[in-house]
């Protein structure tokens, strides 16, 4: 009875690690980074490592997806509408055509996948620099343009405090920095990048924006802050939570 009693307590043990251990593999073998992304034209888009499945907005409450996968791996981030978008991988920047599945590698301005883009018309800004994977390097953000032949090609370079995230709204770039500055930008001249407003959002972490009521929330250490953007270029604090 004793030796039975030893052998049935070895055996639960054994089935709770062995249960233990196989909840571990299972819960550590999923290593994609899955979350939704959102197009310049209020597309949802749920992002894997090497597809894009865009919400079908006119059927939301099935959560019907229509897939893509595009002829690149380890999509890292997405910029641009749901015709055209701006894909940032391992090997740098592609352009991605959603109507034909087509994937167009751009010319590599030794782009990681730290860095933070945006895509507006045929125009790309790309933030670099003083990030946790590129703490060594300057901060800045690129103007670049994709022209007819579908080549990258740079146009000029700012230099900035560290840019924590950028966003689109009604062809306007917003940057927020590390310090907690929301600036608005817009291209001019077809070779410029200027800032046309600013508004301080201190411990600000990352922003949405709202384009159908001008609305840009900003997540901070404590909360949220609600920005109103105007016709006059004019951010206004609308509330707090």
């Amino acid at each position: 009875m004793r030796h039975l009693i030893i052998l049935v307590c070895f055996c639960l043990i054994s089935c709770s690690k062995i249960e233990e251990i196989g909840s571990l593999r299972i819960l550590g073998s999923n290593t994609e980074q899955n979350f939704f992304n959102e197009t310049t034209n209020n597309q949802n888009v749920f992002l894997k490592k090497n597809e894009m499945q865009f919400l079908n907005n006119s059927s939301v409450s099935n959560l019907n997806l229509n897939k893509f996968t595009a002829d690149s791996l380890d999509i890292e981030r997405i910029a641009g509408s749901s015709d055209s978008l701006l894909l940032l991988s391992k090997t740098g920047l592609k352009a991605y055509f959603t109507k034909t599945n087509k994937t167009v590698q751009l010319k590599n301005y030794a782009f990681s996948t730290c860095d933070q883009m945006a895509l507006v018309d045929s125009f790309v800004v790309v933030s670099q620099g003083k990030t946790v994977c590129q703490p060594g390097i300057a901060s800045k953000y690129s103007l670049f343009k994709i022209n007819k032949f579908t080549e990258l090609v740079y146009i000029n370079q700012y230099l900035s405090e560290s840019i924590i995230d950028l966003k689109v709204m009604n062809r306007k770039i917003f940057m927020l920095e590390a310090g907690g500055v929301l600036g608005v930008f817009e291209i001019k001249n077809g070779s410029e990048l200027s800032k046309v407003t600013e508004f301080s959002v201190p411990t600000g972490q990352f922003i949405r924006v709202v384009p159908s009521l001008s609305r840009i929330l900003v997540k901070t250490t404590k909360g949220m802050v609600q920005l109103s953007y105007n016709a006059n270029n004019k951010l206004e604090k609308i509330n707090e939570i």
